[in-house]
């Protein structure tokens, strides 16, 4: 099952991010045409939606109404499934924190990555696989490398 990370969004919608067309070719050829499980961490969507609203960052920013919209249409999507912590992810991604030494930066990652073990997940699409590579336990899709 594909797993996403939060800078996928944020790419394939932040137009004038440099890793835009990365994204949206991996979308076009890798994930809409995909039959198999799209997990989504919940707060992904939170993630993308601080983020592609915020006018400090981005010139054209989104307005929260246009993010949740946005939101709401991946969550409409057949294959999406939406995954959230339970008492096993979070033994887990504590277990990872002690295990590999990571620090409070590395909270929300480590808590994602758990639920999307947890949940089946085995490849992962992000532009920073350094975050990831520490858990061994998915196969990390770069989309911002051509």
């Amino acid at each position: 099952m594909i797993c996403l990370d939060s800078c996928f969004l944020i790419d394939l919608y932040w137009t004038d991010s440099p890793r835009h067309e990365g994204a949206l070719d991996f979308f076009e050829t890798k994930i809409k045409p995909s039959k198999e499980k799209i997990l989504v961490f919940y707060n992904v969507f939170n993630e993308f939606i601080h983020v592609i609203t915020d006018s400090k960052r981005f010139e054209n920013a989104l307005t929260v109404k246009q993010a949740i919209e946005i939101v709401n249409n991946w969550c409409d999507i057949e294959n999406v499934v939406v995954v959230y912590p339970n008492d096993d992810s979070f033994v887990r991604s504590k277990l990872w924190m002690n295990m590999y030494a990571l620090g409070r930066k590395r909270i929300v990652d480590t808590e994602m990555a758990s639920c999307y073990l947890l949940s089946g997940g085995t490849q992962l699409v992000t532009a920073n696989p350094n975050d990831f590579e520490i858990f061994d336990s998915f196969e990390l899709l770069n989309y911002s490398e051509k």
